[in-house]
């Protein structure tokens, strides 16, 4: 039940995001075009584009956190016992999880101070653009909590306990997707 909840969430946000992308590509796309083409341009679209990025930058921490792709240094935790280790992910999750409470508090007062306050152009209140630290600061809570937990419940996996993904690894896991949908053909010199 929670991985399929867990899965559904992860592909929402992939999708929020590369509407984000979309919409953003095609504002900024459009507006060059119709600038240097026709003289004239879209003129909101340099305001919707700011808050789409905001909220993609945003969105993509959760989706980060939730696949371990943030940057991290793990040379010392390797290194160290089992128990050290979760000790570890449970005393940086619980930092965390303070930082996203700072993270929610801050963007919350923002929201307030800026319910009022109106973009020239579009007229969308600049509360939508600190909601996004709001919608982050959620999100990771979450996925840490959820890292915690597998820490310490499912904690003989190495994975659980190293919250960092190595370049090496995604590449060899990449190239190991390409060539297990990839048919294996014998090549031939002529």
């Amino acid at each position: 039940m929670f991985a399929t909840l867990t899965h559904w969430f992860t592909r929402s946000l992939e999708v929020c995001i590369v509407l984000c992308l979309c919409c953003m590509a095609v504002l900024v796309f459009g507006n060059v075009v119709l600038r240097y083409g026709f003289n004239s341009g879209i003129a909101f679209s340099e305001e919707i584009s700011r808050l789409l990025f905001v909220w993609l930058t945003f969105l993509g921490t959760i989706l980060a956190s939730r696949e371990h792709a943030h940057l991290g240094v793990d040379s010392v935790v390797r290194r160290l016992p089992h128990s050290a280790r979760q000790a570890c992910v449970l005393v940086s999750g619980v930092l965390m999880i303070l930082m996203c409470g700072l993270l929610f508090w801050g963007s919350l007062k923002q929201v307030e101070i800026n319910l009022d306050n109106a973009m020239p152009v579009s007229g969308i209140p600049y509360a939508s653009v600190y909601a996004a630290g709001m919608a982050a600061a959620s999100g990771l809570v979450v996925s840490i909590f959820y890292n915690i937990f597998q820490a310490l419940v499912h904690g003989e996996q190495p994975a659980n306990l190293v919250m960092v993904r190595h370049t090496d690894d995604l590449i060899r896991d990449a190239l190991t997707d390409v060539d297990v949908d990839r048919p294996h053909h014998k090549q031939t010199r002529v």
